[in-house]
């Protein structure tokens, strides 16, 4: 008896401990949307025109593209729902108008323990194409939410559209005192976007394995949350924007490249002098399931239909324009139905270091671009 006595205090007092400390374990001090809830994108998702994203570049900005034809009223009614982290609660502060083609909600998350909050803006915008005969003139920008670095977005009938990234989201990580990625006040035409191969710093370099960051610029989304971990998989590029058959990339540039090339080891390759980087690639989606191609594949996956190079650029000093062909790869040939269904995503990419994505180029390489555009084939 005294044993059974003996083991059941002893039973309890275990009861009590694990009891306290699942009592006193810290509340969740994150307040995050980690997700678009699954069940309301099951519901809508014939109302998309694409597959709504989070975007790292811009982490609390959230973009959800209708088709085109969509009403705004519709629109309105699709409040949408969403995953959060442990504990936190979410509540709907506004809407405003953003042009004619959407709607801003703004929301406010709290962690579990009530002491933080994140503010948040859904963007629920018509999806707009490409607009024919209209360049990129990277005219309009404006700062990231902590206001380290500037972020480009085209606009339609008001709306802001956000569709270049850069990697400046991922170098923000370590602190830099500049960026790759900065407007430049005399482009070709007005402002227009300098690109510059930079130093890291030594733990980048040293544990990264990232000595250098070039300057780039792309349609598409750049993933800072594993910007460290696969640098090459950050960069996501291409979006479902596409209004018809590509036919040229024409813009203008110049470039001066840094003095000295390197590699990855941070060696010195006598040999080589670098170069800078401006294509195109159209490529094949699933219409409700977009899975972009990245740094790895970007010129080399077995989905892409046609690409636009610029080869042999030079060294340029002055604005040179350039124009080049649409040439189809993977024995691919356009399909317009899968136009019609929304099957094509495109992306335009310019880059410092030709090379960079994999961490080889010159400090000090300058890459300048302006008026870029896509001329479709029935222009």
């Amino acid at each position: 008896m005294a044993t059974k006595k003996l083991f059941g205090a002893l039973l309890l007092s275990v009861l009590f401990a694990f009891t306290s400390c699942i009592q006193e374990e810290a509340l969740n001090a994150e307040c995050d949307i980690i997700a678009f809830d699954e069940t309301w994108l099951e519901e809508n998702k014939s109302l998309f025109s694409a597959t709504p994203i989070i975007p790292n570049s811009l982490p609390t900005e959230l973009f959800v593209y209708f088709k085109e034809g969509t009403s705004i009223g519709t629109i309105k009614s699709k409040e949408p729902r969403f995953k959060l982290t442990h504990g936190a609660t979410i509540e709907k502060t506004g809407t405003t108008d953003n042009g004619n083609n959407g709607i801003i909600i703004s929301y406010r998350t709290t962690s579990q323990d009530g002491m933080y909050h994140r503010d948040y803006k859904v963007y629920l915008t018509i999806r707009t194409w490409i607009k024919r005969g209209k360049p990129f003139s990277f005219e309009s920008y404006e700062p990231e939410q902590k206001g380290r670095y500037n972020i480009w977005y085209e606009e339609d009938d008001g709306t802001k559209l956000y569709w270049w990234a850069s990697g400046n989201a991922g170098i923000a990580i370590i602190n830099p005192k500049t960026y790759p990625t900065e407007v430049e006040e005399n482009g070709y035409n007005g402002k227009c976007v300098k690109l510059e191969t930079c130093k890291t710093n030594k733990t980048a370099a040293t544990y990264g394995g990232m000595p250098i960051a070039a300057g780039n610029i792309f349609l598409g989304e750049f993933d800072s949350s594993n910007a460290m971990g696969n640098a090459l998989a950050s960069t996501r590029f291409g979006l479902q924007i596409v209004p018809g058959k590509p036919h040229s990339l024409r813009g203008w540039y110049k470039y001066t490249p840094g003095e000295t090339f390197t590699n990855k080891a941070q060696e010195i390759i006598y040999e080589r002098r670098d170069t800078c980087a401006i294509y195109s690639v159209l490529y094949e989606v699933d219409a409700t399931n977009f899975v972009p191609l990245d740094g790895n594949d970007v010129l080399t996956n077995e989905r892409i239909v046609m690409v636009a190079e610029l080869d042999n650029p030079g060294e340029p000093q002055e604005w040179t324009e350039f124009e080049i062909p649409y040439v189809t790869r993977n024995g691919k040939t356009f399909d317009a139905e899968k136009l019609k269904n929304g099957e094509y995503a495109i992306t335009v990419v310019a880059s410092s270091s030709k090379d960079g994505a994999h961490f080889e180029g010159a400090i000090g390489s300058r890459l300048y671009v302006d008026e870029l555009e896509i001329i479709w084939e029935d222009e």
